[in-house]
């Protein structure tokens, strides 16, 4: 049987229709067992009761109810166990919401964001919400009720769409779990040379790098979209974390590079070009650089604890 694609192998779950955010909710059991996503948005997963195990880039995780599970745009996940009793409600968002709409102002309040370690490229942020569970566990309602009394139907008739003029309602609900997961977080040191803009926008940067890290743009590029110059943007961030803005994008494509090699059987050639290198040996000499292994040594290196999607 020919090999299949990486990107049949990791199905991308993304926004419909230009909508900004969706509000989903499922008993894990019964519709979510054994299939596996990449995600293609920031995502809060608030698991209001029983138990499950999750999957996130071939690691397995076990999360207890009242868990707020965080995940980033590229990670590849899914449900390998659940009781009946575990249902998750999902609300998934697109980074733009930080920047558009209000130039670089964007439509959230992204002073939050300062103390907010939620989203990274490296595996899943899981959260012990039992302290407020009766709270998150409204909230999260809510949003679920409020997007379907205001989302419509898309014209396929298979998914709902948030229509713009409604947007704002659901943005403030966004907006307070946000800022509910920030009091569960460990708080963020930052650099003693940073300001608060430095913070911000490194920050926007790495939400901005996650969720694109297959389109291979260039730092100027997301200081385009950021309105700022390249160079200030190289200033913000070294500021900011300590590294420029290159070494932030080549760290986010060697986990991609990673996810490609242990969690699909796809040859180095096939995962090569799905990364928009010139050839196989310069992915293998990248690859070499960074992590003094060949591609096939990292993928036999992973499979020691990861689980691979597909062996066709």
């Amino acid at each position: 049987m020919p090999r299949r694609p990486a990107s049949e192998l990791l199905p991308q779950t993304t926004l419909q229709a230009g909508a900004h955010l969706f509000v989903a909710s499922y008993i894990i059991h019964r519709t979510e067992l054994g299939r596996t996503w990449r995600c293609g948005f920031h995502a809060l997963l608030w698991l209001s009761g029983g138990a499950a195990t999750l999957l996130c880039d071939g690691e397995a995780l076990q999360i207890k109810a009242h868990s707020l599970i965080c995940l980033t745009p590229g990670q590849v996940y899914g449900w390998q166990a659940a009781d009946e009793a575990a249902r998750i409600t999902l609300v998934g968002f697109e980074a733009d919401l930080f920047t558009a709409g209000q130039g670089q102002g964007g439509l959230l309040d992204v002073q939050l964001l300062h103390d907010l370690p939620l989203f990274r490229p490296q595996g899943a942020v899981i959260l012990d919400g039992s302290t407020n569970a009766d709270g998150l566990d409204r909230v999260f309602a809510l949003s679920r009720q409020r997007y379907r009394q205001l989302s419509e139907w898309h014209s396929s008739g298979s998914w709902r769409v948030l229509p713009q003029r409604h947007e704002g309602v659901l943005l403030a609900y966004l907006h307070v779990l946000l800022v509910e997961a920030a009091t569960l977080a460990p708080a963020q040191v930052p650099l003693q040379s940073a300001t608060s803009a430095d913070l911000r926008l490194s920050r926007l940067f790495r939400l901005y790098a996650a969720q694109h890290v297959l389109d291979r743009f260039s730092v100027a590029e997301y200081a385009r979209r950021l309105y700022v110059t390249p160079d200030h943007l190289t200033r913000a961030v070294k500021r900011a974390t300590g590294r420029t803005p290159s070494a932030w994008l080549q760290e986010q494509l060697l986990t991609e590079a990673r996810r490609q090699l242990v969690l699909t059987d796809q040859p180095v050639e096939q995962v090569a070009d799905a990364l928009n290198f010139a050839s196989a040996s310069q992915f293998s000499q990248w690859i070499r650089t960074h992590t003094g292994q060949t591609p096939r040594q990292l993928r036999a290196q992973g499979r020691g604890y990861s689980t691979v999607l597909s062996r066709d």
